[in-house]
């Protein structure tokens, strides 16, 4: 029955993933140590592997449906993976003194999230567009954006979707298959090159993975497949609202 538990919870969480490009971290690390009685350590490590292979899955079927912008991605990795190792090993330095950050990072985050979604959502009710084009955004710091995100996702696992969303929706008029898309695959990437170094100190459940991975991959299918089904305006809603409610929880 604790395997069954384990992939319907895989199941539901990638489902998410798939749908907003958000939620993973969020709702597994907390998960892992509610639930499943997880040392935080052991938690983010867990969750960071989980969510890379989880979005490997997402990040081909995105590149397949062209839903992804290639030059945002790559801005944002430039600083994201620096900063996602510098997080992993500040970790590690705090294991030994047996200090915890993530509840101060988690009210930070959540407030973050819940101002976006309100500022989002006014946006939407006064039907405001601001006639943003691409080559505005990189005049923008991305790269010091994903050094800050990268250095939070490596230290407590959460953010590496709902941070960088919360990013795109804010500063982007993007179609909102596109932006989960670049969402998804800026996140594989940043969960990945944690994860290995997580994994390289030991930090990682692989038994756990596996089962996870069993319901995770066919949720983020069909969550990345409903983007591409659902209005543009309906999903936007979606991610307001999904923003706001991991907001609220993390404070």
């Amino acid at each position: 029955m604790l395997e069954i538990g384990i992939v319907f919870t895989g199941f539901l969480v990638g489902t998410l993933v798939g749908l907003t490009g958000m939620g993973g971290g969020l709702l597994m690390t907390p998960l892992l140590i509610l639930l499943y009685g997880f040392s935080p350590t052991m938690a983010v490590g867990t969750d960071l592997v989980y969510a890379a292979v989880t979005k490997a899955v997402g990040t081909l079927q995105h590149v397949r449906q062209h839903t992804w912008n290639k030059q945002m991605v790559f801005q944002l990795l430039k600083g994201s993976v620096p900063g996602g190792i510098l997080g992993v090993l500040v970790i590690r330095v705090l294991d030994h003194f047996d200090l915890s950050v993530e509840d101060v990072l988690g009210h930070l985050l959540g407030i973050t999230f819940i101002l976006v979604a309100l500022l989002m959502g006014w946006r939407l009710i006064q039907k405001r567009r601001q006639d943003r084009t691409f080559r505005s955004l990189w005049q923008m710091p991305l790269s010091v954006m994903g050094l800050v995100g990268g250095f939070l996702v490596g230290l407590t696992s959460v953010g590496s979707g709902s941070m960088f969303m919360a990013f795109l929706l804010a500063t982007t008029t993007l179609p909102s298959p596109v932006m989960v898309g670049t969402d998804v695959v800026h996140a594989f990437f940043l969960t990945l090159t944690t994860g290995v170094v997580h994994a390289s100190f030991g930090h990682v459940d692989w038994s756990f993975v596996m089962y996870l991975l069993i319901g995770s991959i066919p949720g983020i299918l069909i969550g990345g497949r409903l983007t591409l089904k659902l209005p543009d305006f309906a999903l936007r809603i979606g991610l307001i609202v999904v923003l706001f409610l991991t907001g609220v929880k993390l404070v």
